[in-house]
């Protein structure tokens, strides 16, 4: 999202029990949404504690501004470069992938899809570029060759990145004598430049308030100063991974996956603090909420020390110390980043335009959960996969998934959010089934959506319901969902 300086700034908690298995702790994983567990026919597996819902990966997404040039990207550095690491979430299956996922399936996908369809609000260039056209005549447009393919998705991924470095922020204005410190972003940088207290100063790792930067030197994975220009100061490869203590180095050992050497456990890497105050919430966890919460957590010299950085000790900051280096970090905002304007700006995705299927009102309480429907696939016209949930029933109560092509107004029972029109449906579905060890009872449908010319344009809603008692009546319902056919 550029509006939050290309980060994600979803940080969603993992329900797996952490390193200690115990839910709802604080060494439980925390990181960006992926999506539910996927076979290779679209069927769902039903996961313990978290039903259908999408998966979380190990670490939140780190920005994906002035990225195009690192050479030891992800927070392991474990990424050579961009096309070493773009194809990776495509057959991730907690990220975007699905299992036994192949290049093939990619490319058919792909093949068959119409660019941008669930998305509005696309920037000018980029509507004249699509043009009713599709994949294979955009491919051809780009490369010459009327195929989608992997290498052609990998390139132009990488190439669309590289276009997107921030270097017109308030301090780069200072660096060129157009723009003048304040009083306090110069004692913010007197102190982000300066040893306190015995603690190496921030920009010994932190090169970004420095026209010299760390780079590549000329033996690989030596780190290096060189004094460069303008955009090099933006952009600087950086090598440097340090354990800052953020959580015990035995939940994630980071570093030393890349490289087996325990010396690195818990080692990441150094970020950059570009656009840093639009990026939170921060570390490779989002623990941080805010600025002030990274200042104070490094004011106190981290919070787990073994294998931890030695020059990273406390440094008795005052409050308005802290709050002179956060104001320094602000010039590091770039305008064009925050107001989304070119080349950050974006088109709005169907997920957040409610163009895809959306979640009305709220499931009744069962014996063992909170009934929750979902349909993760998106409603399009042709789509084979497409199929509807349900999560938080007893096993064994029978289940009925109900279709209206209106909503209620109001006034019915058993939290009934259809309007029960003469199109009013419903379906046996059969009785609610075990997660695994977990006694909960779930379901799924598919739903095959034809491809029929006639059913796009058309919105239907669904909801389920469920013969066991909730708390208010006899029968329970889930949430109802929204279902924009396109």
């Amino acid at each position: 999202d550029m509006a939050h300086g290309g980060a994600d700034p979803r940080t969603a908690q993992s329900v797996n029990g952490g390193f200690d298995g115990i839910i709802g702790t604080a060494d439980d994983q925390r990181g960006s949404p992926g999506v539910p567990v996927t076979l290779w026919n679209g069927s769902l597996i039903a996961m313990p504690n978290r039903a259908f819902a999408p998966t979380i990966t190990r670490r939140r997404a780190p920005t994906v501004i002035n990225t195009g040039y690192h050479t030891h990207l992800a927070y392991d550095g474990g990424k050579a470069s961009l096309e070493h690491l773009i194809p990776a979430p495509l057959f991730n299956t907690v990220e975007m992938g699905h299992h036994m996922r192949t290049w093939a399936d990619v490319t058919q996908k792909l093949t068959a899809a119409a660019p941008l369809a669930f998305a509005s609000n696309l920037p000018t260039r980029l509507q004249n570029f699509i043009a009713n056209r599709n994949y294979p005549a955009l491919f051809q447009l780009a490369f010459g060759v009327n195929q989608v393919t992997a290498q052609g998705i990998v390139d132009s991924i990488a190439c669309y990145l590289r276009t997107l470095n921030s270097d017109q922020s308030k301090w780069d204005l200072h660096l060129h004598g157009q723009a003048q410190l304040t009083a306090q972003e110069q004692l913010g940088l007197n102190l982000f430049t300066s040893p306190a207290n015995g603690a190496t100063a921030c920009s010994t790792c932190h090169a970004d308030f420095d026209q010299r930067v760390l780079t590549e030197g000329p033996v690989a994975g030596q780190m290096t100063l060189t004094t460069v220009g303008y955009y090099g100061a933006s952009i600087p490869t950086r090598l440097v991974f340090h354990n800052v203590g953020v959580r015990p180095h035995v939940e994630d050992p980071a570093r030393q996956n890349v490289t087996n050497n325990p010396v690195d456990a818990g080692k990441f890497r150094i970020a950059s603090l570009r656009n840093v105050e639009l990026t939170g919430p921060y570390f490779h966890n989002g623990s941080a909420n805010t600025l002030q919460d990274v200042l104070d957590f490094y004011d106190r010299g981290g919070d787990f020390h073994t294998n931890q950085a030695p020059s990273l000790t406390p440094r008795n900051y005052s409050i308005a110390d802290k709050s002179a280096i956060v104001a320094l970090l602000r010039t590091l905002t770039d305008p064009r980043v925050a107001a989304s304007q070119a080349p950050f700006d974006q088109p709005t995705l169907g997920s957040q335009n409610g163009r895809l299927v959306t979640s009305i009102g709220q499931g009744q309480v069962t014996q063992t959960g909170r009934l929750e429907a979902t349909a993760p696939f998106a409603p399009r016209v042709g789509e084979a996969w497409f199929r509807m949930t349900l999560s938080g029933a007893t096993v064994g109560a029978p289940t009925f998934l109900m279709w209206d092509t209106a909503m209620s107004t109001g006034g019915l029972p058993f939290n009934l959010q259809l309007a029960l029109t003469p199109a009013f449906e419903m379906f046996t579905i059969g009785a609610a089934e075990w997660v695994f060890t977990t006694n909960v009872g779930v379901k799924q449908v598919p739903i095959p959506i034809p491809n029929t010319a006639s059913l796009s344009g058309q919105t239907l809603f669904a909801q389920w319901l469920v013969l066991e008692p909730s708390g208010q009546w006899p029968v329970a319902t889930s949430n109802a969902l929204r279902v924009p056919l396109l």
